[in-house]
């Protein structure tokens, strides 16, 4: 159930009713202190910070994991189920308590669960789902979602890499002529000159603005700013076997394509240093670091940006029955990185 991890600390004790959850708000004593005034264990009274219990109104009751709603029940006993503020495996067990016989959750691939009965629903970081009690133990999903396997269309991707091969031609022609071994000297100011131009026309800071960005007063109040860091340096994607990231800036791959599919011009210079720098072969020898982008590696690159670019082209949505949870195949181009400096 918890992915290995068996534990619970929080002390939470399942109740199965709106009433019983009103009883239990009405009859705790609230913890005394200054950082907590008021606030309601829902567990052991020390880990109050972990799990707790509020009434906003006589009509909700909030039951908090970490201060965040987990469960909301109402007086008609429906209850609605929102992810933990922690989406994690580690949070998986001391959660269980907080959801009445019959409902527990679960972890699967990296995915938190809701099984109830024999069917298993996903229950995404921005989803929610909403039981109704019909009977002593006994519930029923409202809205009962429709999850979809994602199955590739078989040489979907080859149409859109045709307008690649005169890109992916001049590239192999360069590469015959220059073969020089990378070195760090050597390739580095026109790597950072090709993404760039990049991030400048997609409107973001070139690095040197993003370096100088992150020492200001906005950059430090921005709890977002090394997230951003992170993602613009896998900028559009990254596929490189040392440094892969997951996930996919849309506008820069649509962006990138662009470059490549229309005639040559310095664009494809900054395109063949963009690749390098996000799927280049890394390797040492001969004294210094070397990243090898041979055509098979371009071709590779250039069909992961199609796949994400135009996914409804190369992808089926097949849904699947009630209770069902597709596997993660073919999900990975449905990350969108959010670039926002």
């Amino acid at each position: 159930m918890g992915y290995g991890y068996r534990y619970s600390t929080s002390g939470v004790v399942m109740r199965d009713s709106f009433a019983a959850y009103v009883d239990k708000f009405k009859n705790t004593k609230p913890i005394r202190s200054k950082q907590n005034a008021d606030k309601i264990p829902l567990g052991y009274r020390n880990k109050h910070y972990m799990a707790s219990i509020s009434m906003p109104d006589e009509d909700t009751i909030h039951l908090n994991f970490y201060g965040h709603p987990l469960v909301i029940w109402k007086p008609d006993d429906t209850l609605e189920i929102f992810p933990p503020r922690y989406y994690s495996a580690y949070a998986v067990d001391n959660i269980q308590q907080f959801a009445p016989a019959g409902i527990y959750f679960g972890w699967n691939r990296s995915r938190l669960t809701v099984h109830h009965g024999d069917k298993i629903y996903l229950l995404d970081s921005d989803k929610s789902l909403k039981f109704r009690k019909i009977g002593a133990e006994s519930y029923k999903l409202v809205d009962v979602p429709v999850e979809y396997a994602i199955r590739k269309k078989r040489g979907m991707e080859k149409k859109f890499l045709k307008d690649c091969v005169p890109f992916l031609d001049w590239m192999e022609l360069v590469q015959s002529i220059d073969n020089k071994p990378y070195r760090e000297t050597n390739d580095d100011r026109n790597i950072s000159e090709g993404r760039d131009a990049m991030f400048v026309e997609l409107g973001l800071l070139t690095h040197g603005e993003f370096s100088k960005w992150l020492s200001t007063e906005e950059a430090m109040k921005d709890s977002t700013r090394w997230e951003q860091a992170r993602m613009r340096d896998h900028a559009p994607h990254d596929s490189s076997s040392w440094r892969a990231s997951k996930g996919f800036h849309t506008e820069g791959c649509k962006l990138l394509l662009d470059w490549i599919t229309a005639p040559m011009s310095d664009n494809w210079v900054h395109a063949l240093y963009v690749i390098l720098h996000n799927a280049g072969k890394r390797a040492y020898k001969d004294g210094g670091l070397h990243l090898e982008l041979t055509r098979t590696i371009a071709e590779e690159y250039i069909t992961e940006l199609v796949k994400h670019v135009y996914f409804e082209h190369c992808f089926d949505r097949v849904p699947l029955g009630a209770g069902e949870i597709p596997t993660k195949q073919n999900t990975e181009y449905l990350i969108v990185h959010r670039i926002t400096h």
